[in-house]
């Protein structure tokens, strides 16, 4: 499901790439598959017992705490945001799920806040929920571990999400952003594949690089400095909610050896 969900979120990522300004943009629409795709993964996650009710309250905590530190530093310092911290390190102890349902969620309930309601949303919502469910997968590979290997994994992973997701936002954007054939880094209609890549590269090294240099670097530095601590109290919760029921196996019961002596009659 996690796949499909991301294989159509790309194409709503290309398909500006393709159609530009013409590309339809209903807000409230795409916003909303997202956040129900998120749940649904969520409703999925419980039925195969990966997820439990309790952890769907430590969920609404992290969602809540790092809406409202979106809503303390919106815009973020020079491109770096703290929200990113929780939702790596929750999809790194929970899992994929968890991970896409929290970056979803986040964006979402800090758009409401924040009165961020645009159609830049849906795309915000995605691109951070695949950074939790990378997160996850990743946690998966490491088996939630906390030595210091994994944690450096985790913050390399921590930049590389950093520049992701800036150069996914832009995929949309850029096509909007600059008029049509406005100048040499601006998308034009009928270009072919090598010039597409070729003006989105100078149009993103002139615009976003740095930007998106100083998330990597605080997502990054974030992860190494308390990154370790918030895994390790995840992992205590994830431990103690999450309970796997096993069908107990009936019991044989042994019949007596002599019947006989058991009725008090002889043979």
């Amino acid at each position: 499901m996690l796949l499909g969900l991301t294989g159509a979120g790309l194409a709503l990522f290309i398909a500006p790439l393709l159609l530009g300004p013409g590309f339809p943009q209903p807000v409230v629409l795409f916003s909303a598959l997202v956040a129900v795709s998120a749940l649904v993964v969520l409703g999925v996650a419980l039925q195969t017992h990966r997820l439990s009710t309790r952890l769907l309250a430590v969920l609404a905590a992290l969602v809540a705490i790092d809406a409202t530190l979106r809503l303390v530093i919106v815009v973020g310092l020079l491109g770096f945001s703290p929200i990113f911290l929780l939702i790596i390190a929750g999809g790194f102890v929970m899992g994929p799920s968890f991970g896409f349902a929290s970056g979803a969620l986040t964006l979402l309930l800090s758009a409401v806040l924040t009165a961020g309601l645009g159609p830049w949303l849906p795309y915000q919502m995605l691109a951070a929920g695949w950074v939790g469910m990378g997160a996850g997968y990743l946690g998966w590979m490491a088996r939630r571990s906390t030595s210091r290997s994994a944690i450096a994994v985790l913050c390399l992973y921590g930049g590389a999400a950093g520049f992701a997701y800036g150069i996914l936002l832009d995929l949309w954007e850029w096509p909007l952003l600059v008029a049509s054939g406005s100048s040499p880094l601006s998308w034009a209609p009928g270009i072919g594949l090598g010039s597409l890549l070729h003006r989105f590269g100078g149009f993103y090294l002139a615009t976003s690089l740095v930007y998106d240099s100083f998330r990597a670097a605080g997502n990054l530095l974030l992860t190494a400095v308390v990154g370790g601590p918030v895994i390790r109290a995840l992992d205590r919760f994830r431990r103690r909610f999450l309970l796997a029921w096993e069908r107990p196996s009936p019991a044989i019961l042994e019949a007596p050896v002599k019947i006989s002596a058991d009725v008090g009659t002889s043979a």
